[in-house]
């Protein structure tokens, strides 16, 4: 594992790193034995835990470049996962939509507006991967605050409307499956949020 500094796209300024290489093992009994290859590699900000292609080693603010290229993987990842959360139940209503620019623009560090949010779901919606396939590809990219944050900003989008329903679990389940987290970790992540189903409140985190 690397170390060093860089600019960080998100502080936006000098930040330590560590660049993170990921191998996929075989396991006996859920014990790593052998490595069977490396399915992803990321550089991790170690003051905001954002996850960046590589190349982000390269970044220099004088140089020009857009720091959009090097936008955080798991807030890239987030907007993505929502904007499926709401397409696969086939129906998206003006709730669903506003509470989903609140969170990427609560949570991540690239406002945007409705009409914007409105072109990038018709852009996701022509798009054939769905939350499964887009995610399996993806995750070697993420560290454990990356899939965090898609997890609780998914259940976030499934609690817009007031609850959470049997089939938005199972859909949560299913992709923390993919990203390799553990139901104890789910349960644990699903326990921070508060529904109106389960607290009496307004859905959110806790």
């Amino acid at each position: 594992m690397d170390e060093g500094h860089f600019f960080c796209p998100q502080c936006e300024r000098e930040e330590p790193y560590r660049h993170r290489k990921v191998t996929r093992f075989f396991t006996l009994y859920f014990i790593p034995l052998i490595p069977l290859g490396r399915i992803g590699e990321f550089v991790e900000c170690r003051t905001c835990n954002g996850t960046y292609v590589p190349n982000v080693l390269e970044y220099r603010p004088e140089g020009g470049g857009s720091e959009d290229q090097f936008l955080a993987e798991y807030e890239k990842a987030m907007k993505h996962t929502m904007v499926l959360m709401m397409l696969a139940d086939g129906e998206i209503d003006e709730q669903e939509m506003i509470a989903v620019r609140d969170i990427v623009n609560k949570f991540g560090h690239h406002d945007i507006t409705l009409q914007e949010l409105e072109v990038y779901t018709n852009a996701v919606r022509n798009s054939p991967d769905d939350i499964s396939t887009y995610l399996k590809n993806v995750a070697p990219s993420l560290n454990e605050h990356g899939k965090e944050t898609i997890i609780k900003c998914a259940l976030s989008v499934a609690a817009a409307d007031g609850h959470i329903d049997d089939s938005e679990i199972e859909l949560i389940y299913q992709m923390g499956e993919v990203m390799s987290m553990s139901n104890a970790h789910m349960k644990g992540i699903l326990g921070e949020v508060k529904t109106p189903d389960t607290q009496g409140g307004d859905g959110g985190f806790v």
